[in-house]
């Protein structure tokens, strides 16, 4: 039989059967207070795994249970052990979870791209990653309490004090302390080493920014401290690295300890940086007194001169996203995130005493594990892995160091073949020439790094690529040549780019999509010269690049939260009227903007003229989409002060919106107008509907509210719009089900169940069922309406797995069938009393699995198999 609670969620889905948004896990593993479970989020599956760990004699977590949350969870911490939140990247959401309930209790909602969350002197902290803020609520009641405004840049990883007395969260794209210099101020570049090129172009300059020459404050904020009483910001922490992945508390010293990544951008060059880009390191920064942070280099024996480096390559450990220290603090361990390798570390000293690999048998990327979150058990005995790319959990003995076992993180893994095939092209350190950097080095989760890196090669060659003058209506096509010692560049995510390609119809026909800010890069192919020049290693095989850049192209980018909830723009926004910027935009004779900017990307993808936007080279037509992320972190004016070193320009010197360049913008006034461009330039659509990812859920008691049904109403009309599917997954009446909209009405995940309306639908809810209402991507409405498994068979259709009892001397056997994964045996003396997961290692027969249990002559037992949903 199935047990459950009633739960629906209602889901708006996208134009594949499954729409992968390449989920940034922050704290996706945690364990119960009491230990018992381990919670796991399932990012592909939009769910949470709970598994039973009491029984130290298995070797692998056992799944009991699998629950819907929101659309790209990154993180879950446990409040007591049977309520747990987590945390909804995508959906801007955090899900209240019932263990006993198996449900989804309450859904609150918060700003944009959530991430992490933990609990402090009564109440719960969740980092705001896009308003750079962390919104507070009452713990126990879920009653917001407000929230705290940070000087720091993209705030996600959380952990609190021993004593709860203070809360501190680590800025993802802190920086390093480095700026850029304009090219106006920023000396000649040095002759090149090629002598058949000819003199380069004036560029920008990437300095420290102390630099004296630079008139304004980068800040250098990587944590913040936090008074949890009156949630005061205490200080902020610098010179801890780049990117600070991860905190831990050391239970001792209470000492913060941060694991993280260096950049090197100072050096300039492509050839001077092969190899050697960025470092990994442990940062320990005691707390009393005057913090000076003291660097634990995780790869302190690499030579990074010599490349190609085998040995190096079969102990290096890159990009540290997941730390957890023994509970006597002498050990850490460290999640290598590009490596697919675990670090144990000594904390006395901060040297690596073992390594552990998860990959299997040194297999090729595309087998990449990918660990990204950890936890050990209360005892420090095991230690469980959160394996991100393989969607998977591996459980290593400490004492040991050995693999126990490693098993999927869910019942089910939706990922697309086309992203298992190619993403660990993307994520892998050891296609480098020493195994310490990736793509991903700058490419944070196929996204950017907040810095400019000067990638020139002064012994390079010119590379020719065709434009036309299309800003003055001039068709014909003309060489642009291209110098290899280019200056500055920010980091361009890597997300979007079938959005950004789509819709283009600007004429000439031979002005086709191009890549990288100076459209020097024809394909994605193209960039496979970055192995060997940049990374140190070798180029891939034609298919591996294939496979790259086909999972490339399949992640979309998250909606724009300054749209409406229903796409259209708001007319008031910031004080002006993003609806009227539209219409200055588009209007060829007062701002020219659409001309070289065609929606729906806003690029024409073109080389254009490069006086037009005030250059020295040529630059392609930058998408406009992701502006509304870059926007107002970069201030250089005289004694500005800046959260991030690098603007909106393809250098980093640009910041003033909307004049990024001044070309015909001159026909606009200074005030109102320029105001509602900038203001449409901030609403500019992302290819993904706001819908998409919303959530509300709702229960007996609250399914009348007028505020639900509003929410419902706007999914239910999105869905009309093609914004969206619209699903809903639960529980009622203790079973697990799940709805797809199809309007009027709602389907069920039943063949044999007629249509409900929605008004038939609510009522189905009694004491102690839910609904959760929640937007997915368009075409994912099928799978995560009512055939998860894809197969074409309803949920609630699919074949009960049969059971059978056997018995023999002394013992009953209980067998059932093998691949079952959503289910898993259960036992009592008696069912009034409930049901107890049978924890016991299964033993594999044939097609079958089987388990004993011993007999007695007074002995009465029940055996049974419950669905894990």
């Amino acid at each position: 039989m199935r047990h459950s609670l009633f739960t629906i969620a209602v889901l708006l889905s996208c134009a594949v059967a499954h729409a992968q948004f390449e989920a940034r896990h922050v704290h996706p593993v945690a364990l119960t207070p009491d230990g018992t479970h381990l919670l796991a989020v399932n990012s592909p599956d939009a769910a949470l795994s709970v598994f039973d760990v009491t029984n130290p004699a298995r070797p692998a977590p056992m799944l009991v249970a699998e629950i819907a949350v929101g659309l790209e969870p990154v993180s879950v911490k446990a409040r007591t052990p049977d309520e747990f939140w987590v945390v909804n990247e995508l959906s801007d959401s955090v899900s209240i979870v019932s263990l006993s309930g198996r449900r989804v209790i309450d859904t609150l909602s918060v700003p944009d791209e959530p991430a992490d969350v933990t609990f402090a002197a009564g109440k719960a902290f969740v980092t705001c990653s896009r308003n750079n803020l962390i919104r507070v609520f009452d713990a126990t009641t879920r009653q917001p309490l407000g929230s705290i405004p940070l000087t720091g840049l993209y705030p996600r990883a959380l952990t609190a004090s021993a004593d709860g007395s203070r809360l501190y969260a680590a800025f993802l794209l802190s920086g390093n302390g480095t700026t850029i210099l304009p090219r106006n101020v920023a000396p000649a570049q040095p002759a090149p080493s090629n002598n058949s090129l000819p003199n380069p172009p004036r560029t920008a300059l990437i300095v420290p920014a102390t630099d004296p020459r630079i008139g304004f404050t980068v800040l250098d904020h990587d944590v913040v401290e936090i008074d949890t009483a009156n949630l005061a910001i205490l200080r902020y922490l610098g010179g801890t690295g780049t990117h600070p992945f991860d905190l831990a508390i050391h239970p001792q010293s209470g000492d913060l300890w941060i694991a993280n990544s260096e950049s090197i951008n100072l050096t300039r060059f492509e050839p001077e940086l092969r190899g050697d880009f960025a470092r990994h390191r442990l940062t320990r920064v005691p707390l009393s007194g005057t913090p000076s942070p003291q660097i634990h280099d995780l790869n302190p024996g690499i030579n990074h001169a010599i490349l190609p480096n085998e040995p190096a390559k079969a102990i290096a450990l890159a990009q540290p996203t997941a730390l957890a220290i023994t509970p006597d603090g002498n050990r850490a361990w460290v999640a290598a995130f590009n490596s697919d390798r675990l670090a144990e570390i000594d904390t006395a000293t901060g040297a690596v005493l073992h390594r552990i690999d998860v990959r299997v048998n040194g297999s090729n990327s595309t087998a990449m594990r990918g660990p990204r979150g950890l936890v050990l058990s209360p005892d420090g005995s095991r230690l469980h892995v959160l394996n991100k790319l393989s969607n998977s959990i591996t459980t290593v003995s400490t004492a040991s160091r050995a693999i126990l076992s490693e098993i999927p993180a869910g019942s089910l893994d939706p990922t697309p073949p086309v992203v298992q095939a190619g993403r660990g092209f993307l994520f892998d350190a050891r296609l480098s020439g020493n195994g310490t950097v990736s793509c991903a080095t700058c490419h944070l989760d196929a996204d950017r790094d907040g810095l400019a890196w000067d990638l020139g090669d002064p012994g390079g060659s010119m590379v020719t690529i065709q434009g036309a003058n299309l800003s003055v209506h001039n068709l014909t096509l003309r060489n642009r040549n291209l110098h290899p010692m280019k200056g500055p560049m920010t980091t361009q995510t890597l997300r979007g780019m079938a959005s950004n390609i789509a819709g283009v119809t600007q004429p000439p026909a031979a002005v086709v999509p191009k890549f990288h800010w100076r459209g020097d890069k024809p394909s994605i192919q193209s960039f496979n010269s970055t192995f060997p020049n940049l990374m140190g290693g070798s180029q891939l095989s034609a298919a591996d690049m294939n496979a790259l850049a086909a999972y490339l192209t399949s992640i979309p980018h998250h909606p724009n939260p300054n749209r409406n909830p229903d796409r259209s723009l708001p007319t008031s926004f910031n004080g002006a009227n993003a609806s009227t910027g539209r219409d200055l935009f588009n209007n060829h004779l007062e701002s020219h903007c659409v001309v070289c900017h065609p929606l729906p990307a806003g690029t024409d993808h073109n080389l254009d003229l490069r006086r037009e936007v005030d250059g020295t080279q040529d630059m392609k037509t930058p998408p406009l989409r992701l502006v509304y992320q870059r926007a107002g972190i970069y201030d250089p004016t005289p004694g500005g002060v800046s959260l991030s070193g690098f603007g909106l320009g393809s250098d980093g010197t640009d910041h003033e919106m909307p004049r990024v360049h001044f070309y015909q913008l001159d026909a606009l006034e200074d005030g109102p107008q320029l105001d509602n461009l900038t203001a449409f330039l901030l609403c500019f659509d992302t290819g993904t509907a706001p819908a998409v990812g919303r959530s509300v859920t709702v229960d007996n008691l609250s399914r009348n509210s007028a505020l639900a049904l509003a929410e419902i109403t706007l999914l239910e009309g999105q869905v009309a719009a093609n914004n969206c599917d619209l699903v809903v997954r639960g529980r009622i009446g203790g079973l697990g089900r799940r709805f797809r909209y199809v309007a009027p009405n709602y389907q069920s995940d039943r063949s044999s169940e007629a249509p409900l309306s929605r008004t038939a639908l609510l009522d189905l809810l009694a004491a102690g069922d839910s609904l959760t209402f929640l937007g997915v991507p368009p075409g994912s409405g099928t799978r995560l309406g009512g055939d998860r498994d894809g197969d074409g068979i309803r949920d609630s259709d699919e074949a009960l797995p049969w059971t059978l009892l056997q018995p023999a001397p002394g013992q009953l056997t209980f067998q059932w069938p093998a691949g079952m994964d959503d289910w898993f045996p259960q036992t009592t003396s008696s069912p009034a009393d409930g049901w107890t997961p049978w924890t016991t290692p299964p033993r594999t027969n044939g097609a079958s699995l089987q388990l004993d249990w011993p007999t007695g002559t007074a002995d009465r037992r029940f055996f049974r198999l419950h669905r894990t949903w």
